[in-house]
């Protein structure tokens, strides 16, 4: 990918923990992948069968929370972890993971790369968008604030969030942008001529307002305060709501991308002596942190290798 994390490994991690830990385990990220399909099948089938349309908004949220689900095993797949044939990697990860959410593994690797080689620097990408989005994430913060900003979202409030992800991961060729009009024109026409019409409806509204929700809400738990990654822990629900797929395991996953999100958990337990924080700690930390505005660049050089 261009970028290379695991010199970092001195002090932490033995060579043959990660060659062992960085094992493709395609199975894994394929039934992860299919539960998610099924929630958000289930929620659709449950609604057309009920007919109680008064639950749309429930159905938005559960809809939404489960796209920002996909984005997270997209997310791991841009690193190449579903399995070694980097072509059936990126085609899988497209279908059932980036294509639906209306982006391509194409445009958001060339995004995320720069992300990990830059992490906390002026040139970071999530430092830029966050630039662009002051005063939204400037620190000290409230937890009611945060939360309202997220409310905010539910009604719309997020349209100029997706419109900033699309324009920054936008794909490099052509052959992509016509992939992905095909998934959505075959998608939407396949629900119509069913008699669906409403399931591309509520897909496209949880897209535009949930999933930015969520979205927003776990970035606020990975890199903001700091100038590398909260290391963090949650608990049986804080986890699948705000970071599916134990994608809350982000400080593991910037030193050693090349490890499946499915064994952060026991990358983590051999590596002990580095502290994390609870959620309601995090909280705590932002509302008492001086004063950071939106899109400040804690690092000063994308050569310094992250620490605590």
């Amino acid at each position: 990918m261009g970028y290379d994390r695991d010199t970092t490994i001195n002090g932490y991690l033995k060579p043959q923990d990660l060659k062992r830990l960085s094992r493709r385990i395609p199975l894994t990220w394929a039934r992860d992948c299919a539960l998610d399909w099924i929630v958000i099948a289930l929620t659709f089938c449950a609604l057309g069968v009920s007919h109680a349309w008064w639950l749309a908004p429930l159905a938005v949220l559960i809809v939404g929370n489960r796209q920002h689900a996909l984005a997270l095993l997209g997310h791991d797949g841009t690193h190449c972890t579903i399995c070694y044939d980097k072509r059936l990697n990126d085609l899988t990860n497209d279908l059932f993971a980036w294509m639906p959410l209306g982006l391509t593994g194409d445009g958001y690797r060339n995004l995320h790369i720069l992300h990990h080689r830059d992490l906390g620097s002026e040139r970071d990408p999530e430092i830029v968008y966050k630039g662009l989005r002051a005063n939204q994430w400037d620190l000290p913060a409230k937890l009611p604030d945060v939360l309202m900003l997220a409310a905010r979202d539910l009604i719309g409030g997020g349209l100029i969030d997706y419109k900033i992800i699309f324009e920054y991961s936008k794909p490099t060729r052509l052959r992509a942008y016509l992939w992905l009009a095909f998934w959505h024109v075959a998608f939407t026409g396949t629900m119509i001529a069913l008699g669906l019409w409403w399931v591309p409806l509520i897909w496209y509204v949880s897209l535009l307002t949930s999933f930015i929700m969520f979205f927003r809400l776990r970035m606020w738990i990975e890199h903001q305060g700091t100038d590398t990654t909260q290391r963090l822990h949650l608990n049986w629900w804080q986890g699948p709501l705000l970071a599916p797929h134990l994608s809350w395991h982000h400080w593991e996953h910037h030193f050693w991308p090349s490890i499946p999100y499915s064994r952060l958990p026991q990358l983590r337990r051999l590596i002990p002596q580095v502290k994390t924080r609870t959620l309601i700690e995090l909280i705590s930390y932002y509302e008492a942190v001086s004063a950071i505005p939106s899109g400040t660049a804690l690092r000063r050089s994308h050569e310094e290798l992250p620490t605590e």
